[in-house]
């Protein structure tokens, strides 16, 4: 038996399937077959290519609760996307119904897939967190090692709301450019006046009225008080305020409201595994890094990475297992035969060159299968900022060999880009405003032929890193396939390996 998990219709859909002695044969983001950003809809492809009809199929959210609780909020959210009948099934347009055999809770989905990839063996001390926009009503939850439910936050108590409201008031895309809010705010500082006013929403407000669900506002005798409010409350900041001030101000608020559910988790448990779209927040993951013995955040803890975690759970149910054997690497394989030789030749040459090799990334973070790389030697960011069609002030990380990391970092790092720590280093190719960096440590392990490279670049050099984005355009799907290479390198003008 083979378990396969699938998120789909709200955005960046995904699918993952799990054999029945625990690795995970296949993970990856429906917009990498589609081309389309964040595609909501999983393509055909992807169903027919890396799924059987005897495979059991579980989605990452539970329907009749969602349907209790919000069903007029989403129907006007899903109209274009799809239609979520009564029955245990999807309607999509265009598409047959698909039938699936199981469903778990959205922030269940998001702590499973955390929790079965952890690193530890035993599960006693074990917390799990989850922290986003929205589920089916929960905003933020905290289990059990045995998904217990401890305590939740519900709608619309969101740290995730709040934050990816600021991300669509700066101009920028909602539940996509929050992580460039995050680069944002360090060239500004807060306002203490925006931080109170928002943490004093949040502290406000009561979970759960209806009317919230579709956009109302209620008046709880000391005033309006629903989202309409904390979007106002964003927006004239931004009237007033430099943007960076405002994206400063957000991430204050979101540090002390993280930070406070963190303090109640760690009542439960000393080490954690952490999901959902804040935990892609890497300058408050370095701060809860601090309070725990022991820190897992799910190599992909957007909604993506929830297809994993609900085709865990029914693998978890049926086998007994409690961790998966993988890797992040298990998207679309790229069979080729680079020579490090030949790429390094052409970066001491020419500065930047692509890498796309070997299976894609599963997850938002390129690690060196679908990478954009570049001499770290030299002040490559506008180069690269342009070729990527990206804001200036974008930062880029490093990715180092692991022997040299703390030679060359102060502070918290993995292989995975989810910590920052301080550069000890002058090369501002890969150094923030705020002389920080979320690095990369490259393992003698790592899968990707991107050790060999940094190995061949050090011996060069005498430089143990080297700068890693991913392979994409602003607005586009990372680099997947062997076509995808092909037309990125004619398009934009640089080789693809």
């Amino acid at each position: 038996m083979r378990y396969v998990g699938f998120s789909e219709f709200y955005h960046d859909g995904a699918l993952s399937v799990i054999n029945e002695d625990g690795t995970i044969e296949f993970a990856s983001h429906g917009e990498r077959f589609s081309k389309r950003k964040n595609d909501p809809v999983i393509p055909d492809s992807l169903w027919d290519d890396y799924t059987t009809d005897k495979d059991h199929i579980s989605f990452y959210e539970d329907i009749e609760l969602r349907k209790k609780h919000r069903e007029k909020w989403d129907s006007t959210r899903f109209k274009e996307v799809a239609t979520i009948t009564h029955t245990a099934s999807l309607e999509v347009p265009n598409y047959n119904v698909l039938a699936f055999d199981q469903q778990h809770e959205h922030h269940q989905s998001h702590c499973a897939s955390a929790f079965y990839t952890r690193p530890w063996e035993d599960k006693d001390d074990t917390v799990l967190v989850s922290i986003d926009g929205a589920g089916e009503v929960q905003c933020a939850v905290i289990y059990d090692s045995n998904f217990n439910l401890i305590k939740q936050w519900q709608y619309p108590k969101s740290v995730g709301m709040v934050y990816t409201t600021c991300t669509k008031e700066l101009g920028l895309r909602p539940l996509e450019d929050e992580y460039v809010v995050m680069g944002l705010s360090s060239y500004g500082s807060p306002i203490s006046s925006l931080v109170n006013s928002l943490m004093q929403w949040y502290t406000d407000i009561p979970y759960m009225n209806p009317d919230y669900l579709i956009g109302g506002e209620v008046d709880t005798g000391e005033g309006k008080m629903g989202i309409h409010a904390m979007t106002r409350i964003i927006r004239d900041a931004v009237e007033q305020y430099d943007d960076a001030e405002v994206a400063a101000s957000v991430q204050a608020f979101a540090e002390w409201a993280i930070l406070d559910i963190m303090k109640e988790a760690r009542k439960h448990g000393r080490k954690l595994c952490y999901s959902g779209g804040c935990a892609q927040n890497v300058v408050i993951n370095s701060m809860i890094k601090d309070m725990f013995d022991d820190v897992h955040i799910a190599v992909s803890p957007t909604d993506a990475g929830s297809s994993l975690g609900t085709a865990a759970m029914s693998w978890a149910e049926a086998t007994g297992k409690d961790r998966l054997v993988w890797t992040p690497y298990l998207g679309y394989n790229i069979k080729g035969d680079v020579n490090p030789k030949e790429v390094v030749q052409h970066l001491l040459d020419n500065k930047v060159c692509g890498l796309a090799n070997g299976k894609a990334e599963f997850g938002p973070r390129a690690l060196g299968n679908r990478s954009l790389i570049a001499d770290v030697r030299y002040d490559v960011k506008d180069t690269v900022n342009t070729i990527k069609r990206r804001q200036k002030y974008r930062p880029f990380a490093p990715a180092i060999l692991e022997e040299f990391a703390d030679e060359y970092f102060d502070g918290h790092m993995n292989e995975y880009m989810q910590y920052t720590s301080t550069a000890k280093h002058d090369y501002a190719s890969v150094t923030h405003v705020d002389g920080t960096a979320r690095v990369q440590v490259v393992k003698k392990d790592c899968e990707s032929i991107f050790r060999k490279v940094i190995e061949e670049y050090y011996e060069k050099t005498g430089v143990p890193m080297l700068l890693n984005t991913s392979l994409n355009i602003r607005g586009r799907p990372m680099v997947n396939d062997e076509h995808d290479a092909r037309l990125w390198e004619q398009k934009y003008g640089v080789k693809v390996f």
